[in-house]
């Protein structure tokens, strides 16, 4: 397939950038620090295991009824009906029906007899010590991300016996820049990710890539791209036709992003600094690395994107996104309560198991731990590390 056909979507510049992972919550930030707080903890155990697999549950996905529904249709249509399905896909639905790049894509691979391939880049470091008081490494929230894809595998093998692989495009140490983490823990959470892939065993439907090493097949012209952007972009943020009101989400949801945790600042600077009145030398500080850190952020993915870098190296893959976009792409629902009851990435937050008594089962948001801990009402499950894994809420029954 040619790379420069003009069936290519331009995804990584249209619409949302950058996930909104702001913390000016007025309302969520305690009086006093809520890490001082007694704090019920467990070590993981057996019924954690059983709670993670209702979590991974698509509790709003009826399969047995969908399968009826679906039965006269096309193999590859099925399955294009699968991906697009309100519970899985949370982009425009009626866009991405319309475009045929992807359901041709999908019929292409149904009469080679070969697996689906879903592309998506995914997987970042996040050091904001408001989002995760340790370091980020592969938690519960990652674990049903990871296992939430391969249960989609599995239902597109049920459809279709090749089945799908998720090559997911890690983006931990291409944006380590940006957000000022360094090589070592970018590399360690990649490497760690791919021990729980293996862990779980599901090597077979997920891939793991990572997006820096991807791009060095084409440094040159990789590098001269970034470099152009990052000076037009530093000079003027609104280079590329951003409007305002956009720039200042994303400048938030940056400062939000970056790391924070080497300032080792104390619970009222943190409060202040992301809850309070943004007034002040340590949030001005705050706000010119955030502009610095989106200015390169910005840079990194239009450099990617002008490198078209999907059709350089997946040129037969289905184009899936973590963000909110405009033009017809799979929107994921990274876990089944992704872009519903929760809007946090896995690596923005902990993951926060709670009891739904509609469907009887578990399900999981992900949420800033320093407004989760410290709570009477959860109590912290960990590995035998001492880390945290998720929090559980008790029940009320």
């Amino acid at each position: 397939m040619n790379c420069l056909a003009p069936s290519y979507l331009d995804v990584g510049r249209n619409g949302e950038a950058i996930s909104d992972a702001r913390l000016s919550f007025h309302d969520a930030w305690p009086e006093s620090d809520p890490r001082l707080q007694p704090q019920k903890s467990r070590l993981a155990g057996p019924e954690d295991a059983q709670m993670i697999a209702e979590c991974v549950h698509i509790r709003r996905l009826d399969w047995e009824a969908f399968q009826k529904k679906t039965a006269g249709k096309p193999v590859h249509e099925r399955v294009f009906d699968l991906i697009n399905h309100r519970t899985i896909q949370f982009n425009s639905r009626s866009r991405f029906a319309e475009s045929e790049i992807w359901k041709g894509r999908i019929k292409d691979a149904c009469d080679k007899g070969e697996p689906i391939s879903i592309l998506l880049p995914v997987f970042c470091v996040i050091r904001n010590p408001v989002k995760r008081l340790q370091l980020t490494v592969p938690t519960t929230a990652e674990e049903v991300s990871l296992r939430h894809m391969a249960n989609i595998a599995e239902m597109i093998r049920q459809i279709y016996p090749a089945g799908a692989v998720f090559h997911l495009i890690t983006d931990s140490t291409f944006y380590g820049l940006p957000f000022g983490v360094t090589a070592v823990e970018a590399l360690r959470y990649v490497d760690l990710l791919r021990q729980m892939v293996e862990t779980i065993g599901c090597g077979d439907t997920i891939k793991l890539h990572d997006m820096a090493q991807i791009l060095s097949g084409r440094f040159e012209a990789f590098q001269e791209s970034y470099e152009r952007w990052s000076a037009r972009f530093h000079d003027d943020p609104f280079a590329d036709g951003l409007s305002p009101e956009f720039y200042d989400v994303w400048l938030a949801s940056m400062a939000a992003s970056l790391n924070t945790a080497k300032r080792q600042m104390s619970y009222d600077a943190l409060r202040e600094q992301f809850g309070g009145s943004g007034i002040g030398a340590a949030a001005e500080d705050l706000h010119l690395r955030a502009r610095a850190g989106l200015a390169e952020y910005r840079a990194l993915k239009a450099a990617a994107a002008d490198l078209k870098w999907e059709e350089q190296f997946f040129p037969n893959a289905v184009r899936a996104t973590i963000h909110t976009k405009g033009v017809p792409v799979l929107g994921l629902r990274l876990y089944p309560e992704y872009k519903l009851r929760s809007n946090l990435l896995p690596y923005h937050g902990i993951g926060v198991v709670r009891f739904g008594p509609k469907y009887g089962l578990h399900y999981m948001t992900v949420e800033p731990e320093m407004f989760i801990c410290g709570r009477e009402q959860f109590t912290r499950i960990t590995d035998a590390n001492g880390t945290t894994l998720h929090y559980l809420e008790d029940r009320a029954d």
